[in-house]
């Protein structure tokens, strides 16, 4: 992965690491912003989750859409999605809360954006702006750290990362977890008008503990860098198979294993749909290329792979990584000039953030790059 500090400007690191790179990446970023723990905490106090009343959005400032007053409305189901601009992770997962607002909203989902420990409101108000439509469902600033809803949402619940989200159904919590999670089956069971909660809640229980058990092996694996075991356990784990966590992390052995002709197979087995209608070539092995040495066997992959960056797999305007990913592929196909017109176009998004930690460093590669691209070279993005 890319040495520079470009965590502070968003670029996203890569969607091959979603179980181990995204989980560590956002309890890094939350640990820095978190508050800290009150220093006399109310031992008897009941832990806000699962079955509790949600508390109101008291004090939250509202950046876009119209304000939820209340979250009991029959036929209606919340979404509170934690996130910040300084978090990774979570710009990652926007272009997913979107889909899932353009798919449901007229149905009954209302997405709740809470920019969480981040001071100023008109930060969080400059980057909705900038999303336009890829952010089209309601966001609030919940003003800071300090705010009320730290305390009554995210301390009463011992939330310490972000992403996060809440789900709540007749003014109750139902979900909180990861807002990954959260794909068309677990919404639409949630909106259902036989919907059981209690039911629900057991079978959360049961995912929980099947997740633990599956990190807790993936963890040991991630540690000792033994990428053949993480690919034959990511192609045979019941919690993983078939799913689009586990393309990401076979795409990702693949690559560190040099096995081009697996990173091929896996390339047909996506398109074919075996991972999921919603798992995206361009982004299991699309962020690869940026970082990858180029040889006839990578080539050939990328030419098979450029094609497939149309509509939903374009990398979004503020994924830069991936934006740079798909400009190195552009060039390891010949199409140079288009490359070079992908690298001027994150640069001139990058150089907006001047003054952040990382810009002037990443500006200076992007530099290099366009000018090693005209001389007929473009080396890995590191």
């Amino acid at each position: 992965m890319m040495k520079l500090k470009l965590k502070t400007i968003t670029l996203a690191a890569t969607a091959t690491v979603a179980i181990s790179g995204a989980a560590q990446a956002f309890q890094e970023t939350a640990e820095k912003a978190a508050p800290a723990a009150p220093a006399a905490p109310v031992a008897e106090a009941k832990l806000l989750g699962v079955g509790s009343v949600a508390p109101a959005l008291e004090g939250v400032t509202w950046v876009q859409g119209d304000a939820v007053e209340s979250m009991d409305e029959k036929g209606k189901l919340y979404i509170v999605e934690c996130w910040a601009t300084w978090c990774g992770p979570c710009i990652q997962i926007i272009p997913h809360m979107n889909n899932l607002h353009k798919k449901y909203a007229d149905k009954g989902l209302v997405i709740v954006g809470m920019n969480v420990w981040e001071e100023g409101l008109e930060v969080s108000q400059k980057f909705v702006k900038e999303q336009g439509d890829g952010m089209a469902y309601r966001v609030a600033y919940s003003g800071g750290k300090e705010s009320k809803f730290t305390s009554s949402w995210l301390e009463a619940s011992k939330t310490n990362g972000i992403p996060t989200a809440f789900a709540v159904r007749d003014g109750k919590i139902i979900f909180k977890g990861h807002p990954g999670g959260l794909n068309d089956k677990t919404i639409e069971s949630m909106m259902a008008a036989d919907f059981d909660a209690e039911a629900f809640a057991k079978e959360q229980v049961v995912e929980e503990a099947k997740s633990k058990a599956f990190s807790d092996k993936i963890r040991g694996l991630f540690q000792t860098q033994d990428w053949a075991g993480i690919k034959e356990l990511a192609m045979t784990d019941e919690f993983v198979k078939g799913k689009q966590d586990a393309a990401g992390l076979i795409g990702q052995a693949n690559q560190q294993l040099g096995d081009w002709d697996a990173q091929a197979v896996l390339l047909k087995e996506i398109t074919d749909g075996k991972y999921g209608k919603d798992t995206k070539a361009t982004q299991i092995l699309g962020y690869g290329f940026a970082t990858v040495e180029a040889n006839d066997k990578v080539k050939e992959l990328a030419a098979k792979l450029e094609p497939l960056y149309t509509g939903d797999q374009v990398p979004s305007e503020t994924d830069f990584f991936g934006r740079v990913a798909h400009a190195r592929v552009l060039f390891l196909v010949g199409k140079n000039d288009a490359a070079v017109t992908q690298l001027e176009g994150v640069k001139a998004a990058v150089s907006k953030k001047a003054g952040q930690q990382g810009v002037a460093e990443f500006v200076a590669k992007l530099d290099e790059s366009i000018a090693g691209i005209k001389e007929g070279k473009f080396p890995p993005f590191k």
